[in-house]
């Protein structure tokens, strides 16, 4: 994200936060990484909504359709979240899911990560009135 950055200031450019719904429902992104930016186009678009986009604007298939992957161990998104885009998708937009253990590990991966969406937790001195500017 620093090069990111350097060259986004040395370009007059931004820098777009590539998370999608789905992905920030569940804490599937990295803080200062994927998840940093200076706008979010994506932010409150689920995977499947993406897709119908990018269907809509007749992008090639291959990048539609491109199977999620971290890049990093060898498994797909899915594989290491335990449900599908699709189901969570679902759930997130109706609040219909099938099966009891994948709404359960969609609520616990939720509730867990809320703090990537929050602002930093910052210091609050108690300074006395007559000393604040």
């Amino acid at each position: 994200m620093a090069t990111l950055y350097a060259v986004s200031q040395c370009c007059n450019g931004r820098v777009a936060n590539t998370c999608n719904l789905s992905e920030d429902w569940v804490g599937y992104s990295t803080r200062y990484g994927d998840s940093v930016g200076d706008f979010s186009p994506l932010s409150r678009l689920t995977v499947q909504e993406v897709k119908e986009i990018g269907r809509l604007l007749d992008l090639p298939a291959e990048l539609v359709d491109k199977v999620p992957a971290d890049g990093l161990c060898g498994k797909t998104d899915e594989d290491n979240l335990g449900f599908t885009y699709a189901e969570l998708d679902r759930y997130i937009r109706t609040g219909e899911i099938e099966d009891q253990k994948k709404k359960e590990r969609i609520d616990y991966l939720h509730k867990k990560n809320l703090f990537k969406l929050k602002l930093m937790p910052a210091f609050e001195p108690d300074i006395p009135s007559a000393l604040k500017l």
